[in-house]
């Protein structure tokens, strides 16, 4: 942690992070930051104020940082360090250091976020958990901001997927918010990562949740907004996705529905309309293996559960979720998996009421 402390001071003395790029590339490394004069430092886009912070950086209360990080064992990650996502990286302002519990995913990880109100219908939570546990299902990993309603939602079906989940939160590690996560952060600290840009004692205050909300987007491919109204942070993460040239998703909703007004404003700017796990697969053109089914027998190398679950569809040609758990003893997660299989094989297809049906 030693050679992080001058890192913990570029945070201490409030470097905004849209000037630690510039300053990296100009002076070539953090060091050479702290040992060039205040006048260099304003004319690099410092305030005179903040550049005597990092002046006199000895006199701030690093080891206090530092000790907390070491004691709840949290690491931190520079921009310049191999385990940085790359994504996040080439954002306008992406954060100098990051402070994670867990781990973060590797390089060549698919990051996608599921965001929405705060306050969602049933409908809007059972829509994000199962979004959330599908994408799972083919190797997504989930972002959220583990806030109430949507955020927890998308979590929760990541982790029921038994899939990865990274929660972006606006304050630092000394607080939880929502209070009531608590349990949920460890959860998902031991299958994905938790993650702030802040310093462990910033509490959770209102303008946080703007500037997270751009490490959400910016670390993913693409961004699902479950119900939102017109003023939802969920908006400024969809605006923040689109200026980071990511994919915007939306589902639609009641047209007398609050929640419903942001996410078909988004529609009507062009957001990319989805009812199914496989649109958002199909719109981040990730590779898919699809072949139609010849005469109950398919060419598509299939799975034990596949087949099993396919030969009951093929028999009796429509089946719900209680008959097919009935008719092959799986799981209900175990089977949503094979589902979404066999759907993206294009072998099956989804009937209204959760029906299925052989293409």
């Amino acid at each position: 942690m030693d050679d992080k402390k001058l890192w913990i001071c570029l945070n201490l003395a409030g470097v905004n992070p849209s000037r630690t790029k510039p300053l990296l590339e100009t002076f070539g490394s953090v060091e050479k930051i702290f040992s060039i004069s205040t006048a260099e430092l304003v004319k690099a886009g410092l305030t005179e104020e903040t550049a005597e912070k990092v002046r006199n950086w000895e006199s701030l209360p690093w080891e206090k940082e530092k000790d907390f990080c070491e004691r709840n064992g949290i690491s931190i990650v520079t921009i310049l360090d191999r385990e940085y996502p790359p994504l996040l990286k080439q954002i306008f302002d992406p954060p100098a250091m990051l402070y994670v519990r867990g781990e973060l995913p590797g390089d060549n990880s698919i990051l996608f976020s599921i965001v929405g109100t705060r306050n969602p219908s049933v409908y809007g939570m059972k829509m994000a958990e199962k979004f959330a546990m599908e994408l799972s299902y083919c190797g997504l990993i989930i972002v959220s901001g583990m806030a109430r309603g949507i955020d927890t939602a998308a979590h929760n079906g990541a982790l029921k997927a038994r899939g990865r989940t990274i929660a972006v939160t606006g304050c630092g590690f000394g607080h939880c918010y929502p209070p009531e996560n608590v349990r949920l952060s460890k959860s998902i600290e031991k299958s994905g990562a938790v993650i702030t840009e802040f310093l462990s004692d910033v509490r959770p205050e209102p303008f946080n949740f703007p500037r997270r909300n751009r490490i959400v987007s910016g670390l993913s491919r693409g961004v699902l907004v479950v119900e939102a109204g017109q003023k939802s942070g969920a908006l400024i993460t969809a605006h923040l996705a689109l200026d980071q040239g990511r994919e915007v998703f939306a589902l639609p909703g009641r047209v007398d529905d609050l929640t419903s007004r942001g996410t078909n404003q988004l529609l009507k700017e062009g957001a990319a309309l989805v009812e199914t796990a496989e649109e958002i697969v199909a719109g981040l053109n990730l590779e898919v293996k699809k072949a139609a089914p010849q005469k109950g027998a398919t060419s598509v190398p299939l799975s034990s559960d596949e087949k099993t679950v396919l030969e009951n569809i093929m028999r009796r040609r429509e089946m719900n979720i209680e008959e097919l758990i009935a008719g092959t003893a799986m799981e209900q997660a175990k089977l949503f998996q094979v589902l979404l299989s066999l759907s993206m094989k294009n072998l099956i297809k989804e009937l209204p009421g959760k029906i299925y049906t052989p293409v």
